[in-house]
């Protein structure tokens, strides 16, 4: 039983949505994935070792091409990224997640670990566009697409899970009166680091999002 306000009710509590957690060490070109990472793709925690091909598989054929030359990036530069695109399980069920990773560099600069987490997003999706007519479908998609990826965006900055993250872009969007798909696109447009800005002034950037009256004054 939910409780809404303080009303009991007998709707099922949403449950919150699945998030894997992975490490890749580069010059091992070895793998770690959290328990939840094994069952979002539908094994048992530690059923099969870890690899960039294991992964690869699992992902939908029009999607790995563009996600893994976004995971190739971040090995290269280090540079945080979110990748929206579909995974299929060892069951054949389809899921619709967000990737969101960054590299940690030695003293050297290069990159030794990756470092990030996969948010299954597929419900989300499918309510989001039940909601609306079919030929606004995909439409709903890109929208909420853009929803999950500013989500995984503020998870990654501030640490906090992804129901914290959508509470804060609700609030957020409401207390500024922005649709909230207006407000995950500017967080979007926020991200890259713009040419010869410290990768550090990323906090800023998105403060000046979240905050836009606190960044004039």
């Amino acid at each position: 039983m939910a409780v809404l306000r303080g009303v009991a009710t007998n709707e099922p509590a949403p449950e919150e949505p699945l998030t894997g957690v992975f490490v890749y060490r580069v010059e091992e070109d070895a793998w770690w994935w959290s328990d939840d990472m094994y069952r979002l793709l539908g094994y048992v925690p530690d059923e099969v070792v870890p690899t960039s091909e294991r992964l690869r598989e699992h992902q939908d054929p029009d999607d790995r091409d563009r996600v893994t030359g976004a995971l190739d990036a971040v090995r290269a530069d280090g540079k945080p990224f979110g990748c929206y695109h579909r995974l299929k399980d060892v069951a054949g069920e389809d899921h619709a997640v967000v990737l969101v990773a960054d590299g940690r560099t030695d003293e050297r600069g290069g990159v030794v670990t990756v470092r990030g987490f996969i948010v299954d997003v597929t419900q989300s999706v499918v309510t989001h566009a039940r909601d609306l007519a079919e030929s606004d479908v995909t439409r709903a998609r890109a929208s909420q697409e853009d929803i999950d990826l500013a989500r995984g965006m503020l998870m990654a900055q501030y640490g906090v899970d992804a129901a914290v993250a959508m509470r804060l872009l609700r609030r957020l969007s409401q207390q500024t009166n922005r649709k909230l798909r207006d407000l995950a696109r500017e967080l979007l447009a926020a991200a890259p680091t713009p040419t010869a800005e410290a990768r550090q002034d990323l906090s800023r950037r998105v403060g000046s999002v979240l905050y836009p009256e606190a960044s004039t004054e």
